[in-house]
């Protein structure tokens, strides 16, 4: 069983209904933040009924929301804390919710169908209307396939929700094996022999990591460049991602064979840092790790497996006129 995810515009049928999740949401982020520093002193052992027990009556008192609210809150700071744990990381203060988000469960929503969905409104014991926009990809996953509770948060003045659909694995059709290789020049070469060039990516990284240099000399004296080195980071993301989609869509459709093997390339970038120094830097601009997380959801709905190898001693053979040790 595999997972994929899309966020949705999200909109209320009046203006009343809007602010009221606005503010349950601004609620909801003060009360993590408030309950965390309670958390964070106390130390309790990492079970909801001692989270509950500590937690439910301060917050009630203090801020006077519905029980679903405080609950929901209860259990996102609790996952919080075990996540932290199970880490093995050191807290040294307690950890803070800047987003304005909000998980929901049966409890605060009813009848989420491709459409609408009914959420908790400002009146009691009632529920609002809130409607979906859709584009045919997301309608297409509705339909097949179930979804799980979904996550609603406000970004840019909008509400969106963010639905998880649930996708079960195809079966292997075969035990063909395809070798990708990944690189500056040729982003991908696979061992059947076609490749993929990145020569318009590669330049439109150029300009931004250049535009990302001028602006980074200026960021500490003017609040302009440090909001315009922000706005470049996302889009130099958006590039990446979109770039990568299409790469990997068109390895995907393009083979029959059933196990995609690809270079285990963790730590590659801090690794070259240090021995080759400024050599490497072309290396730090291609997104790597983003094509193999890309790779490894999408792969299961096509009916294929992703493995990764060592990369040590790999790449030695020319895929196309079979020649070894670099002859070309």
């Amino acid at each position: 069983m595999s997972e994929i995810t899309y966020n949705i515009k999200l909109t209320f049928d009046n203006q009343k209904e809007h602010d009221f999740w606005f503010n349950m949401l601004c609620k909801q982020r003060d009360m993590y933040n408030f309950a965390s520093k309670i958390i964070f002193e106390k130390k309790p052992n990492t079970l909801i009924k001692e989270y509950h027990d500590l937690l439910y009556n301060k917050i009630r008192e203090k801020f006077q929301v519905s029980s679903q609210a405080i609950i929901r809150t209860e259990k996102d700071i609790l996952s919080t804390y075990r996540s932290i744990k199970s880490n093995k990381h050191k807290i040294t203060v307690a950890p803070q919710k800047k987003s304005l988000s909000l998980r929901l469960d049966q409890r605060m929503y009813s009848n989420f169908s491709k459409d609408s969905i009914r959420l908790i409104s400002s009146q009691s014991h009632k529920r609002c209307i809130a409607n979906l926009r859709l584009y045919p990809k997301v309608k297409e996953l509705f339909d097949n396939y179930k979804t799980c509770d979904p996550l609603i948060f406000y970004k840019n003045n909008e509400f969106y929700l963010s639905v998880t659909f649930r996708i079960p694995e195809k079966v292997k059709q075969n035990e063909d094996i395809l070798g990708l290789d990944l690189g500056c020049r040729r982003f991908v070469t696979t061992s059947d022999g076609d490749c993929i060039l990145s020569r318009d990516f590669n330049r439109q990284k150029r300009k931004i990591r250049y535009l990302k240099r001028i602006l980074n000399s200026k960021k500490k004296n003017s609040h302009s460049a440090r909001t315009k080195l922000k706005n470049l980071s996302e889009k130099e993301h958006n590039i990446s991602k979109q770039y990568i989609e299409k790469s990997v869509n068109t390895i995907l459709k393009n083979t029959n064979k059933s196990i995609i093997v690809i270079e285990d390339l963790t730590a590659i970038k801090k690794n070259t840092k240090k021995k080759y120094g400024t050599h490497n830097n072309r290396i730090s601009q291609v997104p790597f790790y983003l094509f193999r997380q890309i790779l490894s959801y999408k792969a299961p709905l096509y009916g294929k497996e992703v493995k990764t190898v060592n990369p040590y001693m790999t790449s030695q053979t020319d895929s196309q006129t079979g020649k070894w040790k670099g002859e070309r």
